[in-house]
């Protein structure tokens, strides 16, 4: 039964979301929250199906996707009025999503099922499902080199997979129980978060080489990359810290302080502040990245996962 979509005013906002604006799921609050890094307030809220963790903001079709792991199904958002417009029952556990740019297609882990799910995101139906290892969690994707990451939790690896067909192109070791993934598209690295022996393991995409395990910090978690790819980004879940690397030297350049449990982290379009959500204290951590410091915390809905720039 869907929820009916109830919007929540907390403020002045704009009808559509801007450069500056990130969303954010609340999986106990059942919401969907928007970020407005200016003001540095929640300017809209809205209640929807129970149990929402990962987004994916499809721009081009004024879409915000939510995954529902608990209930088999994605939530198609309308990306201006934030009412229900679609759902997507998938079957299994669809849990972490990447939107291709260069094609009309979502790929979403399958948790349960380990699965790939390719999702049309014009008829906004599961077109493929394709095999992977076991538990799949993190997903990233290089839309030039057209390969698609995944990260296998229990299997210990990392799949490449291609973006058009089937093809498998390549499994990677990592270090134990791999979460999360980012792309560097600078460097051609990618940065897996490996959450049981707090390593990240860094890979060459274009040799298909591991070339290094970090030292993060305990339970590494959500991972970003700047936007000239010269540094990248992790949080801790058990030291509630936010480490910043440098990507040539891989060496740890700080280590910032966050609330308890950071989940995931993204970077504002200056590349001056991290924003960070904070599971365990339902907040949203406002970094600066030049002090070294938190300046702020908002509070959020009730168990909040994932934060998605708007654009």
């Amino acid at each position: 039964m869907f929820i009916k979509p109830i919007i929540f005013c907390l403020g002045i906002f704009p009808a559509v979301a801007l450069a500056d604006d990130f969303y954010i799921s609340s999986q106990s609050g059942n919401h969907l929250s928007l970020f407005d890094s200016k003001t540095v307030q929640i300017t809209k809220a809205v209640e929807v199906s129970s149990g929402p963790v990962m987004v994916a903001v499809d721009k081009s079709n004024d879409a915000i996707y939510l995954s529902h792991p608990e209930q088999g199904k994605l939530s198609v958002i309308d990306l201006n009025s934030f009412e229900l417009i679609h759902e997507i029952k998938t079957g299994g556990q669809p849990f972490a999503m990447v939107l291709d740019s260069q094609k009309s297609q979502l790929f979403v882990t399958d948790w349960s099922r380990n699965a790939l799910l390719v999702i049309n995101t014009t008829s906004r139906q599961l077109v493929d499902l394709l095999a992977v290892g076991e538990s799949p969690a993190g997903i990233a994707i290089d839309p030039d080199g057209r390969k698609v990451f995944v990260a296998n939790r229990e299997s210990n690896s990392v799949m490449v997979l291609d973006a058009d067909t089937p093809d498998l192109h390549a499994t990677i070791e990592t270090g134990e129980r791999p979460y999360a993934v980012a792309f560097n598209p600078i460097n051609g690295h990618l940065y897996v978060t490996c959450v049981k022996d707090n390593s990240l393991t860094v890979i060459d995409t274009k040799t298909y080489e591991k070339i290094a395990d970090l030292q993060p910090g305990k339970a590494p978690y959500g991972v970003t990359v700047s936007d000239d790819g010269k540094q990248f980004y992790v949080v801790n879940q058990n030291d509630n810290t936010l480490v910043e690397f440098d990507a040539g030297s891989l060496q740890i350049t700080q280590t910032i302080k966050t609330e308890k449990m950071p989940e995931s982290v993204e970077l504002s379009k200056d590349q001056q502040h991290a924003y960070i959500i904070n599971w365990f204290s339902n907040s949203l951590s406002i970094i600066d990245l030049q002090q070294g410091k938190q300046t702020s915390s908002i509070p959020l809905k009730e168990g909040p996962r994932k934060i998605s720039p708007a654009q």
